[in-house]
């Protein structure tokens, strides 16, 4: 299927490791012009490296309006064009329950989350609003339907619903533009993050991380953990050209065990 992409600059922010570089590699695949943006070069260069063709990197922090604007100019460098798509994927910021954490810590989590976001918008649309085209999409989660009850997470599932927010607002003001602006919501996907919190999660259950994850898979309509290919397959066509009456939306890639990580 052409999801009429081929050519297209594509911008992924945390594009060297789990979904993030998932989503690099399949844009690549798809003929796009693709830029990763990560803060650890060694992780960079194995990325670009692996992908090859017109494949580059740039070290930037995107939770930061100077890191995004770095990594923007990057794609100018590289392929005469700012991006025609944005794939804004960082880390949520620091973790804790609500009555373990201190203002800074939410502070962090505004920062990463929504701030960072509008500092890629501002920073992508111009081009895109040139072009008549383009395409935003966050990688958040599914506790943007939800939040996570058991996992310490407060500010983030704060602040992941402020993004949101934020996205279906963007929607709308920039739908007349060609712009479309989605969320992909992930759940159990196997990533380094992923195996890292859920094996400190099974040892608290005096199991081993396969034990503990093995229990969990037995209970999801799909019996497997979803892979960073399953979400990078739903965020091809949502930056596609057959998604351009998509936006404003949420799009969990859970396996339909929605309810498993609460």
């Amino acid at each position: 299927m052409d999801l009429g992409i081929s050519g297209k600059v594509a911008l992924v922010t945390g594009g060297s490791q789990g979904i993030g570089l998932g989503c690099a590699q399949r844009f690549a695949a798809e003929g796009c012009k693709v830029m990763i943006a990560a803060r650890t070069q060694a992780n960079i260069d194995a990325a670009v490296a692996g992908i090859g063709g017109d494949c580059a990197g740039i070290s930037a922090d995107c939770t930061t309006k100077d890191g995004v604007a770095k990594a923007v100019q990057a794609c100018i460098d590289a392929f005469g064009s700012a991006p025609d798509i944005a794939i804004f994927n960082v880390d949520s910021g620091p973790k804790g329950a609500f009555l373990d954490v201190d203002d800074e810590t939410f502070a962090a989590a505004n920062t990463n989350n929504v701030m960072a976001f509008r500092w890629l918008v501002q920073a992508v649309f111009p081009h895109m609003q040139e072009r008549g085209w383009g395409r935003i999409l966050t990688i958040g989660t599914n506790s943007v339907k939800q939040p996570h009850r058991k996992l310490p997470r407060a500010a983030q599932n704060t602040y992941r619903v402020g993004a949101l927010a934020l996205s279906k607002t963007l929607s709308a003001e920039l739908g007349p533009f060609g712009i479309t602006v989605n969320t992909l919501g992930t759940g159990a996907i196997a990533t380094e993050q992923f195996r890292t919190v859920f094996t400190k999660i099974a040892a608290e259950h005096g199991q081993t991380y396969e034990e503990h994850v093995a229990g969990r898979v037995a209970e999801w309509p799909v019996r497997r953990m979803g892979t960073p290919e399953d979400m990078a397959a739903a965020a091809a066509f949502l930056c596609s050209d057959l998604a351009g009456y998509i936006t404003g939306q949420v799009l969990v890639v859970d396996g339909g065990n929605i309810e498993s990580l609460q």
